[in-house]
């Protein structure tokens, strides 16, 4: 009786001391996602000989803890020709990139693409947010409240990003 009298106390001094480390393991744990970025885009060109390219896609990244994330990017792109008739080509891609916090930009480096079933639109047609693994990419971070930052990327729209405070960009607070 006196040994699990004397016993209890111990093994709560030990819980008090073991439990709040386990959670922020748990919490901030390196292969957790800590960013989202979430866009729906429309995208209108008009070349000089009056063809019209429409695009229409919906572009997501996911940056985990650890300086590794992906992209997925997924629409359509439709062809205005010149007799009046349209080409539609459908598109869904996962990139996989490396990012590191480069001042008030981050850089991201593309290190695979992977075209999922039912996408046809060739290679050598443009997609926005696309790079070639390998090319680093630069976008602008601005901080919009205490986890919610907008990233921008030159000629392209601003994508919305919220996550955990102080995770990605520590200097920014």
């Amino acid at each position: 009786m006196t040994a699990a009298k004397s016993s209890a106390p111990g093994m709560m001094f030990i819980a008090l001391i073991l439990v709040p480390w386990l959670v922020a393991t748990w919490f901030y744990s390196a292969d957790r996602v800590v960013w989202e970025c979430h866009l729906d885009f429309e995208m209108l060109v008009t070349s000089s000989d009056q063809r019209v390219e429409r695009t229409l896609g919906s572009y997501s990244q996911f940056f985990y803890g650890n300086n590794l994330g992906f992209s997925r990017i997924s629409g359509r792109k439709v062809h205005a020709l010149k007799n009046h008739q349209t080409q539609v080509h459908n598109f869904y891609r996962f990139m996989d990139f490396k990012y590191v916090q480069a001042g008030p930009y981050l850089k991201n480096k593309i290190t695979k693409i992977t075209r999922k079933q039912g996408d046809t639109l060739s290679d050598d047609q443009e997609l926005a947010f696309m790079s070639v693994p390998g090319e680093d990419v630069y976008d602008q971070v601005l901080k919009l409240g205490p986890n919610t930052y907008s990233f921008g990327r030159l000629g392209m729209p601003r994508q919305i990003c919220q996550g955990r405070q102080g995770w990605l960009m520590p200097r920014l607070r």
